[in-house]
């Protein structure tokens, strides 16, 4: 039998997920979380095959997360689900330990087909991101300005970008306040940009918000 959870704050994209789940695998078990306080409770009580991974959930540290499941069960694999663009997140979820990534707008067959992949020990991604990722390798730079910053200055970005405040990220990557200001500013010399407004239209001419 397969242990999944799936872990999105959406009620009607976890009982979708939930339903082509079941509808393929003959023998599953699967469980729900909403947010990052229910998705580590889950993950600390129970063993899973695979997690449906949303990067987008309230109070959630995907990179925390993702090390956790690392360290106390590699064996588990993890498909991130997200709306997110899936050239920029996406490879910034390979580079973080998940087996995979797909846009929430896929087809049910692409899920299936994603879920079996990454089931089978393989990694998944579409075409797309497979070819933005041999581009990047053969050219030898970055496809977009963002890919200059280390996961945990992108993962600060993205908070910036969602107007959070130095105090909260902290909270939320349990890091230290001084730690986030210096990511902060390493993130603005690194883009060439003076403060957040730049940064919103960055990640605007990006599309990553």
């Amino acid at each position: 039998m397969k242990k999944i959870l799936i872990a999105d704050d959406h009620s009607l994209v976890r009982y979708g997920l939930k339903v082509a789940l079941i509808n393929h695998l003959t023998d599953v078990e699967i469980d729900e979380s909403w947010d990052g306080q229910s998705t580590m409770s889950q993950l600390k009580g129970n063993t899973y095959d695979l997690v449906l991974l949303d990067l987008s959930m309230p109070d959630t540290d995907i990179s925390t997360i993702l090390h956790w499941i690392r360290n106390f069960h590699p064996d588990t694999k993890v498909l991130i689900v997200s709306m997110n663009n899936e050239v920029v997140f996406g490879k910034r979820a390979l580079q973080m330990g998940a087996h995979g990534y797909i846009e929430k707008d896929a087809s049910p067959e692409e899920l299936i087909k994603a879920v079996d992949v990454v089931l089978s020990g393989k990694k998944y991604m579409s075409t797309d991101l497979a070819d933005a990722i041999v581009n990047d390798t053969l050219n030898g730079k970055a496809s977009n300005p963002f890919d200059q910053l280390t996961p945990r200055e992108f993962q600060v970005a993205m908070y910036i970008v969602q107007d959070y405040s130095i105090t909260q990220i902290s909270e939320l990557m349990q890091l230290q306040y001084t730690s986030v200001s210096t990511f902060r500013r390493r993130i603005f010399e690194k883009l060439n940009i003076a403060d957040r407004k730049g940064l919103m239209q960055l990640a605007d001419a990006y599309k990553l918000n």
